[in-house]
């Protein structure tokens, strides 16, 4: 008998073909669920490894076993009768058959029911209504288009592409930041949950917004795949959602769309022309875009070099193409936060003063020839105004963007803190009437009243509306921080008390600024020696929270010596930021004077502070 007659009879050949449509199968029904349940790339290439290393022990066990009505024998111990044997073969045959078949069906509807929806973008929460099947029908208009974007999950097989994961996240955000009828969670709220296991409409409620778009990526040397999923948080609903699966050069092309699909399924105002404008990278440099978003990611991160790695990666985005702005404004904002004495990460430069600001002119310049839309030109002129102390421009810049996206915190915030220091309380004040109901459903909304609202001279209302914030944000320490000193600059010693317990509660006391709030509470309480305890254990470093120990002391000549140095150096931008105290006294330093001069602020004269310490020696 010939081999392939054997082979015949043996049923080797029909095993092959059996194992190879079975295989098939597997691998297509696994490529389509296992993205549902988020499982690591990996194990679809396990998958298929071990199918391939399965193939030829499969042969030769059908080889060496012949399948009888007693089960499984060796092929020389059956001795399979002569009738036996085509049974045997039929059998297989009909299972092939059968097999082939169901992987014919599942050929055509991936080929002409799922491919087509996934390449026409299709919404997979569009489901029809009862009216829904006549054509043109309209979808629902949506009333508030809210949103929060978490940061993307990381599901790469070595675990190690966090880095495009997290810049995605917070580009989109930024991207939908600067559509005019959207209001997007600020990042500082929504990365809050990276890695949390809180259900979306629980996030949604803490952040104040309907929609939540969440995501993931996977990514390897040859392939990336995007999955985003844009959900309403009421009831789970997902009204877009997409599968990107693109070779790693189209990534930039994904940020673009992700950023445009989201904001059409939103149903924004902006016409697509504009839309595109605003969603627009601003490079076609892959090797240009990944130094950025990996720039973008060690920028998001809380270790004290952090800005060192961040700035590195943008200087290295910028060397590869020139023309892209946004890692020009990115490094020149960290050079600009350099001369900030209350940042707490500092780059280690080895440049002089003069020297870090013709780098920040430099990359501000650079930024502002090439931005990539007007809102972000805006941006980049309204950041030089407040580097040179320009504040009257910069106030006209910050009030220009916040007319077109007043739901932006990024612009709230800079404008209420140049609106301050140059004396414009009505300004600062309608902007935080403007923002009052959304600091009720947004945590940085809220910040930023609490924040501010004391520093306009309306002290009873500030401390009425931070006992609202404090009942609405509770385990918010960063808010508690600010409703805190909002309530002792109108009185309020005791409840100042109780919200300084659960900033306790929430186990601040290690955090780097934690003794001021319990500095201001012992003074506001009579107990200066607690403070002055705090005054010694403070390094000297620490020159912005040794001026507000010293002032709540009294020691008012000793607070203003310990700032000398930003005047003897020049550094007058860090001197700046010390306008935003009602009882700093600006007139020991002249060049800030002479800002305050050129710009026509009025000043009122500085204020004593309500809950000061006593004097040394008093009664307690």
């Amino acid at each position: 008998m010939s081999l392939f007659a054997e082979l015949r009879r043996r049923n080797v050949i029909r095993m092959a073909g059996l194992y190879l449509v079975v295989a098939w199968l597997f691998v297509q029904v696994a490529e389509t669920l296992l993205p549902i349940f988020d499982t690591p790339g990996w194990v679809l290439k396990a998958l298929v490894t071990v199918l391939a290393l399965g193939f030829l022990p499969a042969l030769v066990f059908a080889w060496v076993f012949e399948l009888t009505p007693e089960g499984l024998k060796r092929d020389g111990d059956a001795r399979v009768s002569g009738e036996l044997a085509p049974q045997t073969s039929q059998r297989m045959n009909r299972m092939i058959i059968a097999l082939l078949l169901v992987a014919v069906g599942y050929f055509a509807v991936e080929q002409f029911v799922l491919s087509p929806r996934r390449a026409a973008d299709v919404p997979v929460a569009a489901q029809a209504t009862p009216a829904a099947g006549a054509a043109g029908a309209a979808e629902p208009a949506i009333i508030d288009k809210s949103i929060a974007v978490l940061p993307f999950a990381d599901f790469s097989a070595g675990g190690d592409q966090a880095w495009f994961a997290d810049g995605l996240s917070e580009e989109v955000l930024n991207a939908l930041a600067n559509i005019s009828d959207l209001r997007v969670s600020a990042r500082t709220s929504s990365f809050a949950f990276k890695g949390s296991s809180t259900p979306i409409p629980e996030i949604a409620r803490q952040l104040g917004v309907s929609y939540v778009l969440e995501g993931s990526v996977r990514s390897s040397p040859e392939r990336i795949r995007v999955t985003a999923q844009l959900i309403r948080a009421a009831d789970g609903f997902h009204l877009w959602s997409q599968n990107y699966d693109r070779d790693p050069a189209e990534m930039i092309a994904i940020q673009e769309d992700l950023a445009q699909k989201i904001a059409q399924a939103l149903q924004t105002t902006t016409d697509p022309a504009a839309l595109a404008d605003m969603a627009r990278v601003g490079t076609r440099s892959v090797e240009a875009y990944q130094a950025y978003m990996r720039g973008v990611a060690a920028d998001l991160g809380e270790g004290l070099d952090s800005w060192d790695r961040a700035y590195r990666y943008f200087e290295q985005s910028q060397a590869i193409d020139p023309d892209f702005a946004a890692p020009a404004g990115r490094a020149a904002r960290i050079l600009l936060w350099q001369g900030d004495p209350n940042q707490t990460r500092k780059m280690d430069l080895s440049e002089s003063p003069d020297g870090v600001d013709k780098l920040f002119a430099e990359r501000i310049n650079r930024a502002i020839r090439h931005a990539a839309n007007p809102s972000q030109r805006n941006d980049y002129l309204a950041t030089k105004a407040m580097s040179e102390l320009r504040l009257r421009d910069a106030l006209a810049l910050y009030k220009s963007s916040f007319a077109e996206r007043p739901s932006d915190a990024t612009i709230v915030t800079p404008l209420l803190d140049v609106a301050i220091a140059a004396s414009d309380y009505t300004t600062g004040q309608a902007v935080l009437d403007a923002i009052w109901t959304q600091s009720k459903q947004r945590p940085e909304m809220a910040l930023a009243s609490a924040n501010f609202g004391y520093r306009t001279l309306d002290r009873r209302l500030a401390a009425d509306r931070a006992l609202e914030l404090y009942a609405r944000w509770p385990d918010r320490a960063n808010i508690l921080y600010q409703v805190h000193r909002s309530l002792l600059w109108d009185g309020r010693v005791q409840d100042a008390a109780r919200v300084l317990a659960d900033y306790r509660r929430l186990g601040m006391v290690a955090e780097a600024w934690a003794s001021i709030p319990e500095a201001r509470q012992a003074c506001a309480e009579g107990r200066r020696e607690k403070v002055e305890q705090l005054l010694a254990q403070t390094p000297e470093a620490n020159v912005s929270q040794q001026w507000h120990l010293l002032v709540l002391l009294g020691r008012n000549d000793e607070a203003a010596e310990v700032l000398q140095p930003f005047e003897r150096t020049g550094l007058t931008y860090a001197l700046y930021g010390f306008l935003a105290y009602p009882h700093f006294d600006p007139r020991p330093y002249p060049s800030l004077m002479k800002v305050l001069e050129r710009e026509h602020v009025q000043r009122p004269p500085p204020e004593p502070l309500p809950f000061g310490c006593p004097p040394a020696g008093a009664s307690q």
